[in-house]
């Protein structure tokens, strides 16, 4: 049997356990990682109906159930499986009944409650904005300009793969972002030369968009408290050959540069902060590693023109939010999360916990008790009735799945607790960006509304165009704030409030 499936399987598995499936695509490079991209969404894509399969074909001859959804999945799109073994001698004894089951299905009106996904655009920018890296793409991929977004392009999800086969990502000339991060840096209106401090800041895709919004000239704080990420965030930035770094000094002094590598970064437990700066000296990065809840004005500039804040969320805006929901639908059996491939999942976790601890040597950098309980399994989905597609699809709010209230309250908590941590204490800036890539309200208008009643210097300003604001009619406040839908918007969900400070 091919050694590609097993490696899908083990994917699978890692989906299962939490685990973001591109965060899973990407923990290890790989030369097949095309290949295992197209397993894994395919099966994934038709989780609901190779799950029945399995129960009904499989379960009795294959323990292995991650494996078994992959080599049927293989089955059913390929009308064969490379390679040899036992299982596949199993599987080919009942491939007719298999096929015909699968035929006969996928004949009847079927819903597996997968959101339109290909009908949402993918966006790029292009770093230093060279047109003729624009015209070679218009002239070979036919992408757009966006109507909304200036510099901020877009293509059919059917030519991605050009787009990242093209020279110009292989040599880091462009940069794939959703549009949702652009709009929230957009409502920040940031102008060449100011403070902007963006908190809970990897991936980068708010960074990359500020840093592009300063042209050149301002100071851009991050704060990510997670090592892993942190890790990403600064690779990221360092992608654009215009950004000299890392710095372990404000001062920019040359034997204080730290090589980013891997084992450099994960290994570093004496610093938490980091620096970055433009090749022209008049645009600084500052990165702190930490726990954003443990900081206080004292870290941070007097004055501050902008602060983002994008807490960890449910990611029931994300296009694999469903992916998720069936793949814990599939697996809700703990049996099967903890089989076969244990000995490597489990050394994986040993390594990441590892990198992700945050240094000790600053008390204030350490873990704050109110992050404890808020973790990766937080963002998997169960299964329930309560959650409808179709709400979406036809532009209105979802309720929270009953199985996840718990776990949307607790992460509504921490929202609430990280953004009234910034309105108190980053007393010099005037403006806040709250925002989610969630659909629920626990998440949005009621950790505004909580926030905003205890904090009664402040008001809601309108977040962005009048076409991106939200008409749920439930809060006074909510036609200031923006919420965007995969089918109208072209983008995932995403919902974006501008706070802003009275007598500022």
């Amino acid at each position: 049997m091919s050694f590609l499936y097993r490696k899908a399987a083990q994917m699978l598995s890692r989906c299962s356990q939490g685990g973001g499936i591109k965060n899973v695509l990407l923990e290890n490079e790989d030369k097949s990682i095309k290949k295992l991209y197209s397993i894994l969404y395919k099966a994934l894509e038709d989780l609901d109906l190779l799950n029945k399969i399995y129960n009904i074909y499989l379960s009795k001859i294959c323990k292995n159930k991650f494996l078994g959804i992959i080599l049927l999945s293989v089955l059913v799109h390929r009308n064969k499986i490379d390679g040899g073994g036992k299982l596949k001698r199993e599987i080919k004894k009942r491939e007719r009944e298999i096929l015909d089951f699968y035929k006969k299905a996928r004949e009847k009106p079927y819903n597996n409650n997968i959101l339109e996904i290909n009908n949402i655009s993918k966006y790029f920018l292009i770093y230093g904005n060279d047109n003729s890296i624009k015209e070679e793409l218009m002239r070979s991929i036919q992408i757009e300009e966006d109507e909304d977004i200036r510099n901020l392009y877009k293509i059919t999800n059917n030519k991605v793969k050009m787009l990242i086969d093209s020279r110009f990502y292989r040599e880091n000339k462009i940069r794939i972002i959703d549009k949702t991060s652009c709009l929230v840096v957009k409502a920040g209106n940031i102008k060449r030369g100011m403070v902007v401090v963006d908190i809970c800041s990897s991936p980068g895709s708010k960074a990359i968009f500020s840093l592009i919004s300063l042209k050149k000239k301002g100071y851009l704080i991050c704060v990510e408290k997670n090592k892993k990420r942190c890790f990403t965030l600064l690779n990221e930035i360092l992608k654009n050959g215009e950004y000299d770094g890392l710095y372990l000094d404000e001062h920019f002094i040359e034997s204080e540069k730290f090589i980013l590598n891997e084992y450099n970064f994960f290994n570093n437990k004496k610093h938490n902060i980091y620096y970055i700066k433009h090749k022209n000296n008049e645009l600084i990065i500052k990165i702190y590693n930490c726990d954003f809840l443990n900081l206080s004005s004292d870290d941070f500039p007097n004055k501050i023109d902008v602060v983002y804040i994008d807490p960890s969320c449910s990611s029931s805006g994300m296009p694999d939010f469903i992916y998720k929901k069936n793949i814990e639908n599939a697996f809700s059996n703990k049996n099967y999360k903890n089989e076969k491939y244990n000995k490597s999942d489990n050394f994986k976790k040993k390594i990441n916990k590892q990198r992700n601890e945050n240094t000790n040597n600053i008390d204030k950098f350490n873990n704050a008790t109110e992050w404890q309980n808020i973790n990766e399994s937080d963002n998997i989905i169960e299964e329930s009735n309560d959650y409808m597609p179709e709400k979406i699809s036809e532009i209105k709010i979802p309720k929270v799945p009953s199985i996840f209230k718990d776990k949307v309250k607790k992460l509504s908590e921490f929202q609430k607790k990280i953004l009234n941590h910034a309105l108190v204490n980053l007393t010099g800036s005037s403006t806040f960006i709250y925002s989610t890539c969630s659909f629920f309200e626990e998440e949005n208008e009621q950790v505004i509304q909580e926030v905003l009643q205890k904090n009664p210097n402040f008001y809601l300003k309108k977040a962005g165009k009048d076409k991106f604001l939200s008409n749920n009619h439930k809060y006074d406040f909510s036609n200031k704030c923006i919420r965007t839908f995969p089918e109208k918007d072209l983008c995932r969900g995403i919902f974006i409030s501008k706070i802003c400070r009275k007598n500022i």
